[in-house]
């Protein structure tokens, strides 16, 4: 039977046909002009998990055979073509799945992966909860959880924004998806089951972080916490503060005595202007706690654009969500190392000769990162029950490395992406010199030409291997769904 009979004989009003008003609108919304560019034969919205398990089940020959692909959206922030959308094949659209349902006891919620946070903690803080999740409030809920999907991409200004799979609780609470207690999964066969604790931990280990390889994810628990106001926001510098900032950065991972702090420091270059940023934090809301007082107390700040402040959590998403838009060309790229103010000075010096080579790019903005991942972090992610990661805590503190360019012109996608790849070998080069380059690639900062899963060491790759076999024997989600970093591809 031909794929669009099946099709419409399954999801007859949830299929969308090139042409189709829906159609256009769900394929252009995706961060990047790159994942939009991409024309599915077909998109499919189902509203239920019922409606994917059918859908998946009168698929299964076809995508056992090599006969159809699918691709997986949830709100469509992986920057790199294909990661979540697929030239002439079926990409199942998953911002219909809606709902956020906390238990009896209040101690969980459930949420449907086609929220996004901001909808999340807006219905959270009617009860005085919140949850360790994402940092920008309108990306999804279901990519940044498993490691692969949910970012922000900066508009054509000087402001670095950065999302990811960490939270303003990350020291205390881990990464976002160690809050996570049960997933509800449509298996290859259609088969719904759940990964818990008591169900199917296995799966629900390699979940944490281990992005679209085992199934499609309708929904995710989370732990909640208690909500307050947050004190934080942004601080800007002058250029010539980077190298005290990074000084201070560096001081603040080995001396860490704050587990309600949360920290990102930047620099970059935006409409011919440099600047130094710093994202704060503190998540109990004291005001410029002694742990925070480095960087508030940094020379050459520009204090007209300072957006320290009490607010709530939401606030602060939203606020750097306001720094974000859909349809641009824009792309990640990212290492770990270990804290050393030398090397960071010198991969910063590196950076600079490549902004050289490419700021004459139409609209061009350019920003480099370093996100701490602080040893309380990773104990926190350990003491949550393991993840797909498997970063020893002994391991820690570490940086993540973010580089993030974004420009105007498809005339330059060729001299960018060369670029930011050779840059990307220079920093790994030097890193590895010195002996401070860490394996580890945060997924969703990597590049699509990245073996990512590859940096979660070679423990941690047997046991997702294990558990693709065991729910995907057919291997579909690594065959029929090429999009993302695959566990078939990671050597």
């Amino acid at each position: 039977m031909a794929l669009e009979q099946i099709l419409n004989d399954t999801l007859p009003c949830k299929l969308l046909t090139p042409g189709n008003e829906k159609f256009e609108k769900s394929n252009g919304a995706y961060f990047t002009v790159f994942e939009s560019s991409i024309k599915p034969a077909f998109i499919v919205q189902p509203t239920s998990v019922y409606e994917i398990s059918t859908l998946l089940q009168a698929l299964h020959t076809l995508l056992v055979n090599g006969e159809a692909k699918l691709a997986v959206k949830g709100t469509g922030h992986t920057p790199f073509a294909g990661s979540a959308n697929i030239e002439n094949g079926v990409t199942v659209d998953l911002q219909l799945l809606k709902g956020i349902v906390l238990t009896d006891d209040r101690s969980a919620v459930t949420i449907s992966v086609g929220e996004t946070w901001d909808s999340v903690y807006g219905e959270l803080e009617k009860h005085g909860l919140t949850v360790a999740g994402g940092r920008v409030g309108r990306v999804g809920v279901g990519g940044l959880i498993l490691g692969g999907e949910e970012r922000a991409t900066q508009k054509r200004t000087p402001q670095l924004i950065h999302a990811g799979g960490l939270s303003f609780y990350s020291t205390r609470h881990g990464f976002a998806c160690d809050s996570v207690t049960d997933f509800e999964v449509v298996l290859a066969s259609g088969k719904v089951v759940h990964a818990n604790a008591q169900d199917n931990p296995a799966l629900l280990v390699s979940l944490r972080g281990g992005l679209n390889n085992f199934g499609i994810v309708t929904s995710i628990t989370l732990k909640t916490i208690s909500a307050s106001n947050i004190w934080g926001g942004i601080n800007y510098y002058m250029p010539g503060s980077f190298t005290q900032l990074i000084q201070a950065t560096v001081d603040f991972v080995l001396n860490e005595t704050d587990l309600d702090t949360h920290l990102m420091s930047s620099t970059g270059y935006g409409m011919g202007q440099h600047i130094v940023t710093c994202c704060m934090y503190h998540t109990k809301g004291r005001e410029n706690p002694p742990s925070l007082q480095p960087f508030t107390s940094l020379p050459d700040q520009i204090k007209d654009y300072s957006s320290l402040r009490t607010a709530t959590q939401i606030e602060f998403c939203n606020e750097l969500s306001n720094f974000t838009q859909d349809g641009v060309r824009s792309f990640y790229a990212t290492c770990t190392i270990r804290p050393d103010v030398a090397l960071m000075n010198e991969l910063h010096q590196e950076f600079l000769k490549t902004l050289e080579q490419l700021k004459s790019a139409e609209s061009f903005v350019f920003s480099l990162g370093y996100f701490p991942l602080t040893k309380a972090l990773l104990e926190s992610s350990k003491a949550a029950g393991g993840n797909a990661m498997d970063i020893d805590p002994s391991d820690g503190p570490l940086f993540v490395i973010l580089l993030n360019p974004t420009w105007g012109s498809p005339v330059d996608d060729v001299r960018i992406h060369q670029g930011i790849e050779e840059l990307l070998v220079k920093f790994k080069t030097v890193a590895n010199e010195k002996g401070l380059l860490h394996r580890y690639l945060f997924t969703n900062y990597a590049y699509k030409t990245e073996a990512a899963l590859a940096g979660y060491g070679e423990g941690s790759l047997e046991r997702l291997r294990k558990t693709s076999e065991e729910y995907d024997p057919d291997g579909i989600f690594q065959k029929a769904v090429p999009g993302g970093f695959k566990v078939s591809g990671a050597t």
